[in-house]
């Protein structure tokens, strides 16, 4: 029943998000938009996109220090593996996926990986938020909406920095606090939030070292730089070149438009952030639209398929990979509950 509501929830914000990209669009014209673009980008943007994905197996091999020491190559299969099953599965199961696969591989607890991929996202929450409010400070036209998004963006950083800098600094008085929650709730909640809350800061204590806290950081904001080079790419296919900061404002809408429960592959979330970021700087409806379907197809095909490759190799179907991913018990052998 929750599984159907959540596909529900999904469908209907797939096809809300999809009426607001094509509302008003001349079918005709897009088609025009898209068959007359300079596709010859792909090739730039093919190269940016596989040091995009090296640089987060590089960054989940940093993050991952407090569990082992694992190269960039040996994560690679199950992080490309997670990424394609988001593509063609609902639900985002591919982080489940990427969880499972590489605790199978490298003998860990999958809820310690999915604790240590929660830091990932803050970390990528705070490379965007970052790289949205600066290119709102270099927009003085943006509209009077997105400027407001960048006062509360800029807020949200300041809280995230205060969230992470609590888990870093003062471990001792969370799990204080926790406890004292926990004695309000059922055992067995009160248990596992202990056991989720311990591998967490588990994960966290790469943060606890300067210098390699800077680095992730610092890499995650360059991360998202690399996305605004592919969104720089896409848009001067169908539009021209435009200003730096535009691409990085599409960039900072499109992270949280996907965020967004939809259809497979973000598909409607994505059009609708291009057309949203894109059509106040004078780039028509079509060609917003036409950007938004190349840098959605110049991710969705190398990533399936090379993930598709890398689990052709285990002899899995994306299917059972992720009934199996399911049917694992997120917490260690032994738990309670």
């Amino acid at each position: 029943m929750k599984r159907a509501a959540s596909l529900g929830v999904a469908a209907a914000v797939t096809a809300a998000t999809l009426t607001y990209a094509l509302w008003g669009a001349d079918l005709g014209a897009l088609w025009r938009t898209l068959a007359g673009g300079a596709l010859w980008v792909m090739l730039p943007f093919l190269a940016v996109l596989a040091v995009f994905f090296a640089s987060n197996a590089q960054r989940w091999a940093w993050m991952l220090r407090p569990f082992g020491r694992f190269s960039p190559q040996q994560l690679l299969p199950s992080m490309m593996i997670g990424f394609a099953a988001n593509n063609l599965l609902p639900l985002r199961v591919g982080e489940l996926i990427r969880a499972y696969l590489l605790a199978k591989d490298a003998g860990l607890a999958k809820s310690g990986v999915l604790m240590n991929l929660a830091l990932e996202r803050l970390l990528d929450l705070i490379g965007i938020l970052v790289i949205y409010v600066a290119a709102l400070a270099l927009l003085p036209a943006a509209p009077a909406a997105f400027r407001t998004s960048a006062w509360l963006a800029a807020a949200a950083v300041l809280g995230l920095a205060l969230v992470l800098a609590a888990f870093m600094l003062a471990p001792r008085q969370i799990d204080a606090l926790w406890r004292r929650l926990a004695l309000r709730l059922p055992a067995r909640l009160g248990q596992r939030g202990s056991i989720y809350l311990a591998q967490f800061e588990q994960g966290l204590s790469a943060m606890r070292t300067p210098a390699l806290a800077a680095l992730l950081i610092g890499y995650s904001i360059g991360r998202w730089l690399l996305a605004v080079a592919l969104a720089w790419l896409a848009i001067y296919a169908y539009a021209g070149a435009v200003a730096l900061p535009v691409a990085m404002v599409t960039i900072g809408i499109t992270a949280f438009a996907v965020a967004l429960p939809s259809a497979p592959g973000f598909v409607g979330p994505m059009q609708a952030a291009f057309v949203l970021a894109l059509t106040p700087f004078g780039i028509e409806r079509e060609a917003a639209l036409a950007a938004s379907v190349l840098f959605l197809l110049g991710h969705w095909i190398p990533v399936t398929a090379v993930g598709a490759l890398y689990l052709a190799s285990r002899h899995l179907s994306f299917r059972e990979v992720a009934a199996e991913a399911e049917a694992e018990p997120a917490m260690p052998p032994g738990t309670p509950g």
